[in-house]
């Protein structure tokens, strides 16, 4: 925003400032009101015209920078920055904003840049002492681009600030506008705040009416008319009290703060959906794994296996102690005289040796193919047994083992992707908690704010994007985060209209 002043030496010497912001639809006669105010301050008359803002029909003549395109283009707004004229009268200084139009052929876009400018400028001056649309008072309905106007500014405009509310009518007189105040609604605009612009004076070529003594008469008294609702204009905001623009920047931040919340939960909705989906494959990878596992669980075989055990028994027994053959068996009872002697020859280690010496000398080794020196006798017999014995299968133990460690891993990824989907989901719904309140304050700032607007554009590219969304998770989540954002938004914007 640029200020242009052809006084602004003088500005500190001046003890009364005030700040008037200029909103309006393109063509409504913002740029020429300041050029009939550049002609108040600075004693312009028909004959000497007083010109800020070049116009079709006149060339500046102050020597004041402005940002003024194509004057003979009526469909496109002529001034594409926000720009500051200042005027010095006695001790004050009038600053007037001269805003971009709305409403003109360059869209919704092009709509949405001017009005942050105009934010912006309103918010950088400090403190306003008057907000003035400026309306084309032949209109006597309210067209499409007026609501269009209407419905920015309403969203726009602080409440602190609507009682410094002013409305100039353009183009018409207090007995020949056609246009409806009933249009402003919910906005009540005192009768003191309302004034009435012929700016025809401007609005056509000298040479059309310097010649014309009825024409000339008629642009004079006009002209007369215009001066006096301009020195009455000026007196009135003399009595304004000027505002704080905090407001506008408190709602500058509430915007941004939503905007953020919601292009954030775009890029959450994005990472759910690719964490489903990682959960969704470690899932299935765990299923199959299952299926392993319980094939290959079955790795221990149980098989009944003969053996042989020995009893005591009556009858004596020669037995080998390395195959633990029976390689003599019941050669005597072990109560008969025969069996006491063997028994107590055998338990005799020396003599047990020279017997055992001379049976290898005569008969070499015993059948069992074993030296005698390792047999034993004891009172012994031989009995066949079965058992049940449990083998482990390794091959399949192993592949057991390793499927069970797979296992393991898996259930670890899941357990984290778990914990991590626990946590986006918490941090979404605080953002939707933080979105809410956000809403809520730029309610209390601006009652007339159109969150549908606002907000119907990111809604409908997560509307968009959820229809994308792959995992059935996900995507109901989604739906239900923008049914929340979308039943604010409602509720909001029903509180509005009944306020």
């Amino acid at each position: 925003m640029e200020s242009f002043n052809p006084e602004s030496s003088f500005k500190r010497e001046f003890q009364k400032e005030y700040n008037i912001i200029l909103f309006g639809e393109t063509g409504s006669g913002k740029s020429t009101m300041i050029n009939y105010l550049t002609n108040y301050f600075h004693n312009g008359t028909p004959k000497n015209f007083k010109i800020a803002i070049p116009t079709k029909h006149h060339e500046a003549t102050e020597g004041l920078e402005h940002h003024e395109d194509n004057v003979q283009d009526a469909s496109k707004s002529q001034t594409r920055a926000c720009t500051i004229y200042d005027f010095r009268k006695q001790d004050t200084i009038f600053n007037f904003i001269d805003t971009p139009g709305l409403s003109d052929t360059e869209g919704v876009a092009q709509d949405d840049f001017n009005i942050q400018q105009i934010m912006g400028a309103a918010e950088q001056s400090g403190v306003l002492t008057a907000i003035i649309l400026v309306i084309n008072g032949t209109q006597a309905r309210a067209t499409v681009n007026l609501r269009n106007t209407l419905c920015l500014l309403r969203s726009s405009i602080p409440d602190i600030l609507l009682q410094n509310l002013v409305v100039v009518l353009t183009n018409c007189s207090a007995t020949s506008v056609n246009f409806d105040l009933a249009h402003l609604k919910p906005w009540t605009i005192p009768e003191a705040n309302i004034f009435h612009m012929n700016n025809s004076a401007l609005s056509r070529p000298v040479s059309q009416w310097i010649n014309n003594e009825r024409m000339k008469k008629d642009l004079e008294r006009e002209w007369e008319y215009s001066m006096e609702t301009i020195d009455e204009l000026i007196q009135s905001l003399k009595l304004l009290g000027g505002k704080a623009t905090e407001a506008f920047k408190q709602m500058r931040i509430n915007r941004d703060r939503i905007k953020s919340q919601l292009h954030s939960i775009l890029l959450d909705v994005k990472k759910f959906q690719d964490l489903q989906n990682e959960l969704g494959i470690l899932k299935i990878t765990q299923q199959n794994i299952s299926t392993d596992i319980q094939k290959y669980s079955d790795f221990k075989r149980t098989k009944r296996v003969e053996f042989t055990e020995f009893e005591k028994c009556n009858e004596c027994s020669t037995i080998c102690s390395v195959c633990s053959k029976l390689c003599r068996e019941n050669w005597a009872n072990v109560n008969s005289f025969h069996g006491v002697l063997g028994m107590t020859l055998g338990s005799n280690m020396s003599l047990r040796g020279i017997m055992n010496f001379f049976k290898t000398i005569f008969t070499g080794l015993c059948k069992c193919k074993h030296s005698h020196f390792r047999h034993y006798d004891d009172n012994v017999r031989p009995v066949k047994k079965t058992k049940t014995v449990e083998e482990i299968l390794e091959d399949v133990k192993n592949a057991f083992d390793h499927h069970m460690n797979k296992n393991e891993k898996i259930e670890s990824k899941i357990g984290d992707l778990d914990a991590d989907v626990a946590a986006l989901k918490h941090a979404l719904d605080e953002k939707e908690v933080e979105i809410r309140k956000h809403c809520n304050e730029l309610k209390k700032l601006c009652s007339q704010f159109n969150f549908v607007d606002e907000l119907q554009g990111v809604i409908a590219v997560m509307d968009r994007d959820a229809r994308t969304l792959t995992s059935t998770e996900a995507r109901a989540d989604a739906e239900k985060r923008i049914g929340n954002i979308k039943h604010v938004v409602d509720t909001l914007s029903s509180s509005g209209m009944s306020g």
